[in-house]
């Protein structure tokens, strides 16, 4: 009886030994996929930053005028990107951290 118990107990121990370690394996894959993740978005705000810096540089003068298609498609383009840039500003953390990548990328 007392046998048949301790084999139990150490069946369930092994088991239970064994499901930790694969949750730990895959909480460490998670980890590393959340961290990757944020780099990503981190150097795509930075990018749209500057991406929707050299727009409004190419149209400081406001020389596209919107009567022809190429000012027509620019506002458009010009449009699409405010609205990238505001939705990265807004959904996406700015830290000291992308600030000084931003620096070194210049």
């Amino acid at each position: 009886m007392i046998l048949t118990i301790i084999i139990t107990l150490s069946l369930l121990v092994l088991v239970a030994g064994y499901l930790a370690y694969v949750q730990t394996k895959k909480a460490i894959k998670l980890e590393e996929f959340c961290y990757l993740y944020v780099r990503m978005l981190s150097v795509m705000a930075i990018r749209t930053d500057n991406a929707y810096k050299k727009i409004k540089e190419v149209d400081r003068l406001g020389s596209f005028e919107a009567d022809d298609e190429t000012g027509f498609i620019f506002q458009e383009i010009k449009g699409q990107a405010e609205e990238l840039n505001d939705f990265v500003k807004k959904y996406i953390n700015n830290d000291k951290d992308t600030s000084k990548e931003s620096k070194e990328e210049k």
